[in-house]
């Protein structure tokens, strides 16, 4: 079969790479390359943010777990594994819910908790550079065989008549391609910093920091973050930059006093000389993962409104997306 796939970010590579993979011919139409897309943004951690349903969502995150795992170790992949200590602000009994899909899961041991989080745990997942694992996929993609174009549609009418398969993966895009008032942007910014040794990634984001983050990659450390909804601004907020820096030295200063003290000296520097991106969040009450028949001999199949999850998904869903355009 031939398919268009619209979007050029995680999950239309992915998509395209399974498509090609299972003997299909696939190209693609995108707005936005990498490495200008919401995906080049993000952080990124194993970690199904801000996506439902839950049931749906943890089979994905687990298949896509498994996938980084072959990944790692791989230079040309920027994939690598890093032990992950999320800090909770109150006692939780319950493990929580995608807790089967990883491996090494513990609880945290009070010498382990920053002040003010009696309860917490440390697991393993892939960490994936951006910077360096979008090229990867582009570059298998085009190795296959597939063919990127940019080009911005404005509705289906295009994309429908150049092919009888189409697969949306527009992300926030899909708003004014298919009118989905449904999908909104959640506004996230963060800082990269050079790499310091530092080597576990820490999350807040239920506590006194929330939403706080440090994920040490390959070549550099991203700290965030913001989670704004209905927030729309792509340029980055100075107020943010400092606020970030801020609440990731209180969450390691248990552990690292010294990194501590670096990002405080940082938050009262200029904002302006650090790097600092800003993406948009394409959230969704579900994400949308269907096919639709939109005309005799038509199909579209639908895989985007993965809120800050797309990455963590990306696998799963995309061989599900590639099920659902050739069966």
């Amino acid at each position: 079969m031939e398919i268009l796939i619209l979007g050029a970010g995680v999950s239309g590579l992915t998509t395209g790479i399974c498509l090609l993979e299972a003997g299909h011919r696939a190209r693609m139409w995108a707005a936005e390359l990498p490495p200008a897309t919401t995906s080049n943004v993000a952080a990124a951690v194993w970690y199904p943010y801000r996506a439902w349903p839950i049931e749906r969502v943890a089979a994905w995150g687990a298949a896509t777990y498994e996938a980084f795992e072959g990944l790692c170790g791989g230079a040309e992949s920027g994939v690598i594994q890093r032990e992950v200590i999320e800090l909770m602000p109150r006692v939780t009994p319950e493990d929580p819910w995608w807790r089967a899909g990883v491996r090494g899961f513990r609880r945290l041991r009070e010498d382990e908790r920053a002040p003010g989080y009696p309860d917490g745990w440390s697991f393993q997942a892939p960490v994936i550079d951006t910077t360096v694992y979008l090229d990867y996929l582009v570059g298998r993609f085009t190795a296959l065989g597939g063919q990127i174009e940019r080009r911005h549609v404005a509705d289906l009418t295009e994309p429908l008549a150049a092919c009888d398969v189409v697969i949306n993966c527009t992300g926030l895009g899909a708003r004014d391609l298919l009118g989905d008032t449904a999908v909104h942007p959640a506004r996230g910014q963060v800082v990269s910093i050079p790499a310091t040794g530092f080597g576990r990634v820490l999350l807040d984001d239920h506590g006194p920091n929330a939403v706080a983050y440090i994920v040490p990659r390959v070549h550099d450390i991203i700290l965030g973050g913001t989670d704004s909804d209905d927030d729309d601004r792509l340029t980055a907020d100075p107020s943010d930059t400092r606020s970030i820096l801020s609440r990731c030295a209180s969450i390691v200063e248990h552990l690292d006093a010294a990194f501590a003290a670096h990002l405080r000296a940082l938050a009262t520097g200029d904002p302006t000389a650090l790097t600092v991106k800003v993406g948009l969040r394409p959230v969704r009450e579900t994400v949308r993962l269907e096919r639709e028949e939109v005309a005799p001999g038509k199909l579209v199949v639908h895989n985007y409104g993965h809120g800050g999850a797309g990455i963590t998904l990306s696998w799963g869903c995309a061989r599900e997306a590639a099920a659902l355009a050739t069966s």
